[in-house]
């Protein structure tokens, strides 16, 4: 589960993102600007038993991404069409500044993980796309409006809005839809409002102001303390790596609840 909300209004673009999840060992990574491609911020997980531990991030060009777990899709190759099987997230925040950049990349290439989940992009520009596979086909759903939320269904597959199945999203839309500007704030609020707490809690949050280039970071869904960086002054120290429970002073009761049982009852939960 993850809830991802994207905001550009007044001249202020902001991304946000829960991490819902049963890993509680998080981190985050910063990879300055090299021949291989752009500077970026990767948040995700430390565990040897997931391969692909980047979730999502931001990149020197204020370019935005994460991604949400969905059903099988059914999705299908296009024979004319390379595959791609590396890793999502690092080969979008490496390469790309721009919403149209990353479109292209998906209308040129098979990309397999869209069976198994969905992806929000963001840029500096304030534009957004979900990229999505519903309907038997590869859909682009771009932002209309202020805002642009993605939860984990589907969105093409339901004639309108009314029929979206998840309160999360709904939660979202009255936030946003009343919302007079783009703030910190506003995303807070958001993230706060539709975080998990059991089962698959919400591990870390994240949101990115994308033209200003800074990502404020929450632990275990406590939204009283962040840890703020500043892109451009991180990259400059060259590559570095950082626990994420290792950044706040304070450890919400939450994750010392999750770290004792936590983890069992999600073993429990997968069962049914």
């Amino acid at each position: 589960m993850c809830t991802i909300v994207i905001m550009s209004k007044n001249g202020i673009v902001l991304a946000g993102n829960n991490e819902d999840y049963t890993e509680p060992r998080t981190k985050i990574w910063f990879i300055p600007a090299s021949k291989e491609g752009y500077g970026r911020v990767y948040v995700g997980f430390d565990s040897p038993s997931l391969p692909d531990s980047f979730q999502g991030g931001m990149n020197e060009h204020g370019l935005f991404m994460d991604m949400n777990a969905v059903n099988p899709t059914g999705w299908q190759r296009d024979s004319s069409k390379p595959a791609f099987y590396g890793n999502l997230v690092e080969k979008i925040l490496t390469n790309f500044a721009t919403v149209h950049e990353v479109v292209e990349f998906f209308q040129q290439h098979n990309v397999p993980d869209l069976n198994i989940l969905k992806v929000p992009i963001a840029d500096a520009k304030g534009n957004s796309v979900i990229v999505e596979w519903g309907q038997g086909k590869q859909n682009f759903l771009f932002k209309e409006g202020d805002y642009q939320i993605s939860t984990n269904f589907i969105q093409s597959d339901c004639k309108n809005s009314d029929e979206y199945p998840c309160q999360r999203y709904q939660i979202a839309d009255q936030i946003l839809k009343n919302a007079e500007s783009a703030t910190v704030d506003v995303i807070r609020s958001v993230l706060s409002a539709t975080h998990f707490d059991i089962g698959s809690p919400t591990l870390y949050s994240n949101i990115c102001d994308l033209k200003q280039k800074q990502l404020y970071l929450y632990f275990f869904h406590n939204f009283e303390e962040a840890v703020v960086f500043d892109l451009d002054k991180e990259l400059k120290k060259g590559n570095a790596s950082y626990k994420i429970p290792s950044l706040f002073p304070t450890t919400p009761f939450a994750a010392h609840q999750y770290n004792q049982l936590g983890s069992k009852i999600a073993h429990i939960l997968r069962k049914y």
